[in-house]
């Protein structure tokens, strides 16, 4: 479904952000009203990435790099043109599940040969730094099938395709003075990695207590978002835009 008037709000929204007419929080407000007056999958899955791209806790005007500028554009291009997004979740098996399944295997085993001993103990802990590490790799597996470089957008052929559906389209230079901004001073920044420091060994030994649960969830299938983009010739145009946006 294509809502080409929620659309163009969020376009609108973009462009104001992008040329420093509104901040953050006008930005973020403006977002989640579009979203909410809308059924078209493509606004809401643009609101969702470009939450990324700026800081809901501080009021700031825009900070970005090269790569984040084109992200924006993109997704500017996408909706402007009648790309049709469709959205399916399928289910990936994939090898993390066997080792989830190798070490419940462990546990249990050595468990039931030594009881509660040491061995149990380095195992479970050793376990648990398993754990993460596969948790972190299931989390690459599903970002992987995203596939950023291109997003909204699968491929470079889809970009070209939108980008002859919209001749009119223009993309701005990088300005360089925007990664040289900065959301929060220096001495923020130091502030606040205090606290996480300090919750990073909590958060690791509430995940060991946990590790039956995280072993359970492990085992699991991953579901994998799989987007259709469909990008109509009916209206396609003569033309190009203006730069590159990859």
């Amino acid at each position: 479904m294509i809502d080409r008037a929620a659309r163009d709000k969020m376009v609108a929204a973009i462009e104001a952000y992008m040329n420093d007419e509104i901040k953050a929080f006008d930005f973020d407000d403006a977002l989640n009203d579009i979203v909410r007056e809308t059924m078209d999958e493509a606004v809401g899955e643009a609101r969702d990435v470009l939450w990324y791209v700026y800081d809901d806790l501080i009021d700031h005007p825009i900070q970005a790099n090269k790569e984040t500028w084109n992200l924006m554009y993109r997704i500017i291009l996408f909706l402007r043109s009648n790309a049709e997004l469709k959205k399916k979740r399928i289910r990936y098996w994939s090898w993390t599940q066997a080792i989830a399944l190798g070490l419940i295997v462990l546990i249990v085993t050595l468990a039931w040969i030594f009881g509660e001993s040491w061995t149990l103990l380095i195992a479970y802990t050793g376990a648990s730094i398993l754990t993460l590490v596969v948790w972190r790799i299931r989390s690459r597996l599903v970002g992987d099938s995203i596939g950023i470089e291109f997003f909204p957008f699968e491929s470079s052929l889809e970009i070209l395709r939108a980008a002859k559906s919209v001749p009119d389209f223009h993309k701005r230079r990088f300005p360089l003075e925007l990664a040289k901004r900065r959301i929060r001073n220096g001495w923020l920044e130091t502030v606040i990695r205090i606290p996480l420091a300090i919750l990073l060994p909590l958060a690791f030994i509430g995940w060991t207590i946990s590790l039956p649960f995280v072993l359970l969830w492990q085992l699991f299938p991953l579901f994998i978002c799989q987007r259709t983009v469909t990008i109509s010739e009916a209206h396609w145009e003569s033309g190009s835009a203006n730069g590159t946006i990859r």
